[in-house]
């Protein structure tokens, strides 16, 4: 049995870019219909506006494996959303990330059922916070043995992602007319005094290795004329940190260091699975038997996925990708041989009895 190459491309052609959530709505009841007409067991749920859909080989909340997916897309222009196949490759929004992954998981899911106890969630903002997927494990649906995301490199099983902060350093002045700066206390001056300390501070990480704590200024606001200093200055950091006792300590090292006030953020948590787990070495070597001419390899991701949100279900995640490239540009595209031999793999690890 191939991939469902029409579901993929009806998915495309929904246009599930994040904020269009009747776009993504629409995405979501076209696998539905897909995967109640081969005898799944369906429910959609409704999350502030957004249908989930959560698909089982049995019913119930909770079953041994738990797979994810998203199905909204980061935005691109109306050609995108018209698939174009080449080459054995189909080109398209959201064809590798994160579309194809899903219709890979959908084809999992036919093939296990009368098999395994599998289930999947497909949510629908993960490129905008992943909250519907948090909202999901928090209405109780989870697994018994692991979580599997496909959402990442291929040939590879991400056992770890940083977890991530971010905070804001705000530092207050004295404002009021720019030709009399003698008058003022300009707090864009402490605001860049205490980020240069904070730089000069931080940690270097070594050249072959870039599993450690990061910090990157990503927004300014300070003053709205030319000719006035403003009384606040702010800065947005964007953290990204690898343990929990990392996340605890952050703000309050840096307000030592900088004696600017610290308003924290968006949290989440970073993800560490050890590579010796049981399911997790099952995985490996059922991907070395399905992929003998590649190794396979445990990695560590400096970005972050839904697999965050699945941390408190207490069973092993695994971050898996399909080969494909181009992802939120221009060139995206997957390769749909291997979208069906991801398929093959899934079905052999998740009926194998382990």
């Amino acid at each position: 049995m191939n991939i469902p190459l029409d579901l993929l491309k009806k998915l495309i052609r929904c246009k599930p870019v994040s904020d269009r959530i009747d776009q993504v709505n629409a995405a979501e009841s076209v696998m539905r219909n897909y995967l109640e007409s081969k005898g799944l067991y369906c429910v959609t749920e409704q999350i502030d506006g957004r249908s989930v859909l959560y698909a089982s080989t049995l019913p119930g909340k909770v079953q041994d494996f738990l797979l994810n997916a998203h199905l909204d897309v980061v935005p691109a222009p109306e050609e995108m959303f018209e698939p174009v196949e080449k080459d054995g490759r189909l080109h398209a929004r959201g064809s590798s990330d994160c579309l194809g992954n899903a219709v890979c998981i959908a084809e999992v899911l036919c093939r296990c059922a009368g098999k395994a106890s599998v289930s999947a969630f497909f949510t629908a903002d993960e490129e905008i916070g992943g909250s519907t997927t948090a909202a999901m494990v928090e209405k109780g649906y989870g697994a018994r043995k692991m979580a599997i995301i496909l959402d990442a490199a291929p040939y590879a099983i991400a056992h770890a992602q940083k977890g991530i902060l971010t905070l804001t350093l705000r530092a207050h002045g004295k404002g009021g007319h720019s030709s009399e700066p003698w008058k003022l206390d300009n707090p864009i001056d402490r605001l860049v005094d205490g980020y240069v300390k904070l730089r000069d501070a931080w940690p270097a990480l070594p050249a072959d290795s870039h599993w450690g704590n990061t910090m990157a200024a990503c927004i300014l606001r300070a003053g709205s004329v030319s000719n006035q200093v403003p009384d606040t200055a702010e800065m947005l950091l964007n953290i990204r940190y690898i343990s929990e006792e990392d996340g605890q300590r952050i703000p309050a090292r840096i307000r030592e260091i900088t004696g600017l006030e610290v308003i924290s953020g968006m949290s989440s948590h970073p993800v560490v699975v050890e590579e010796s787990h049981p399911m997790m070495q099952a995985l490996k070597q059922a991907m070395e038997r399905r992929f003998p001419g590649h190794p396979i390899e445990f990695i560590r991701m400096d970005g972050a996925t839904d697999a965050r949100h699945f941390v408190r279900l207490g069973v092993p995640i695994a971050i898996l990708g399909t080969l494909g490239d181009g992802m939120h540009s221009s060139g995206e595209w997957v390769d749909l041989r291997n979208l069906q031999d991801y398929a093959e793999l899934l079905t052999a690890f998740l009926t194998d009895g382990k």
